[in-house]
């Protein structure tokens, strides 16, 4: 973790010039040796680092989300077609952690340095701005790490040597998801509500916020901050369903990390055949396909997979040869789901809610919608969502830590893979590289 900041110390606008965003909105030359206090000095060095912040988001979600999707039963490698849900080892390096930290170092830096800036170098409002995405892209990552590896090391300030949190103790799970709260709230209070959908705003802000109250089960915030985006006229479920992944930037989306010609993403080689430009490394699992194929189930949905002329499936939603295909972080489907659960798991259910936003997701999927009864349970309803979560989101990265803070692990994956009844299975390991590079940094149970 420490090692990878290091990299970041002197370079941290070099990369930013790579994005075609970021030359026309600077038209700067990149400088080579800028010191760490020289490097942010006025709105246009802010902004600078800031697009830096998320080019490092841009680079760790892939990676993230393939990880995540092999922990669970929706995806395999293609030369591993059997071993559905696979174990994780800690040569494997999965997960992204290295390239998360990244991404929170050049936050930090961010954070650091933006608020000592005068008025005459900067307007308060960009200040707000800058300074409320780099909270709001701190606040994901860190939610990201908790939900894959656990409690981590909290580090809130930009490493200045090689060496800088090195013996930084790592926080438990739920001091990880404190400060994912605290970022959050520190972003709703700076951003606006003015939409940019590859950009932090408010909306990006509650859409967070409510899958973070989700997944530490308080119900009712969950409710009301994923009601805050389903209400805005801003969003909306498109239809037909491939339209959100084949288009760019509908109104499905929340916060949608785009790529363009000029700045390329490889994604697609993950999961393309030789023959549409890719190395297949990834496929649907075969169950999954049948799932998906099934009129009943997946409806719609079974436009993200594509028949090779072999007979394989492959995935459609990373496909575009050009590297244009975008990457969802947040979805407005996501937050119906969200809401639903929600619904029926707090102290006062609201069953028939759950079911008309359970319903509202099935119908755009043009799948058969479920009837409100007296005998329609709490647990099938529950189950219904699960499964819902599993088409909707497939290739997302949620099926693994849905089953996992669910507590459905060991039912579910066990089957599959008797390590996964093991609930040290059930979070990733740390890199052992990262290990390594700092002693002090402990290993998860079972790794």
């Amino acid at each position: 973790m420490i090692s990878n900041m290091k990299k970041n110390i002197l370079i941290i606008v070099l990369s930013l010039f790579a994005l075609s965003s970021c030359k026309k909105v600077l038209e700067t030359e990149p400088q080579a040796n800028i010191s760490d206090e020289a490097v942010i000095v006025d709105q246009k060095s802010a902004l600078a680092a800031l697009i830096g912040t998320y080019d490092a988001l841009q680079g760790y979600v892939s990676g993230s989300i393939v990880s995540l999707e092999l922990a669970g039963d929706n995806v395999v490698n293609f030369n591993s077609q059997n071993n559905v849900v696979a174990n994780k080892t800690a040569d494997g390096g999965g997960g992204g952690f290295s390239g998360i930290y990244t991404t929170i170092n050049r936050a930090n830096f961010v954070i650091s340095k933006v608020p000592a800036l005068s008025e005459t170098a900067i307007t308060k409002a960009d200040k707000n701005q800058i300074l409320g995405e780099a909270y709001f892209i701190r606040a994901l990552s860190y939610f990201d790490l908790a939900k894959t590896y656990g409690g981590v090391p909290l580090v809130l300030e930009p490493a200045t040597a090689p060496t800088s949190h090195q013996g930084t103790k790592r926080s438990t799970k739920a001091q990880t998801y404190e400060q994912v709260l605290s970022d959050l709230n520190k972003a709703e209070e700076l951003l606006t509500t003015t939409l940019n959908r590859n950009r932090a705003n408010k909306f990006t802000v509650y859409a967070l916020k409510a899958r973070l109250y989700l997944y530490t089960e308080k119900w009712e915030l969950a409710e009301e901050n994923a009601s805050k985006t389903i209400q805005s006229t801003n969003f909306s479920l498109v239809k037909p369903y491939a339209n959100f992944f084949t288009g760019r930037n509908t109104t499905e989306s929340i916060f949608e990390i785009a790529f363009s010609t000029s700045d390329k993403s490889s994604f697609y080689t993950n999961w393309n055949s030789p023959a549409q430009g890719g190395r297949h490394d990834y496929i649907p699992a075969r169950e999954f396909v049948g799932l998906i194929l099934d009129p009943k189930l997946g409806g719609a949905r079974k436009s993200l997979l594509f028949q090779t002329p072999q007979g394989i499936y492959d995935l459609t939603q990373y496909s575009k040869q050009d590297g244009t295909s975008s990457i969802f972080i947040l979805r407005i489907a996501e937050q119906y789901l969200i809401r639903a659960e929600a619904r029926a798991k707090k102290s006062n259910p609201d069953l028939q809610g759950a079911v008309a936003d359970l319903n509202t997701i099935k119908s755009r999927a043009d799948v058969p919608t479920l009837t409100f009864s007296n005998t329609l349970t709490k647990e099938n309803i529950l189950l219904s969502i699960e499964d819902e979560r599993r088409f909707e989101l497939g290739f997302e990265g949620h099926r693994f830590a849905d089953i996992v803070r669910t507590g459905r692990a060991a039912e579910v994956f066990g089957k599959i893979n008797p390590n996964l009844k093991n609930p040290n299975f059930w979070i990733f390991a740390i890199p052992r590289t990262e290990i390594i590079q700092d002693p002090d940094l402990e290993q998860n149970p079972g790794y």
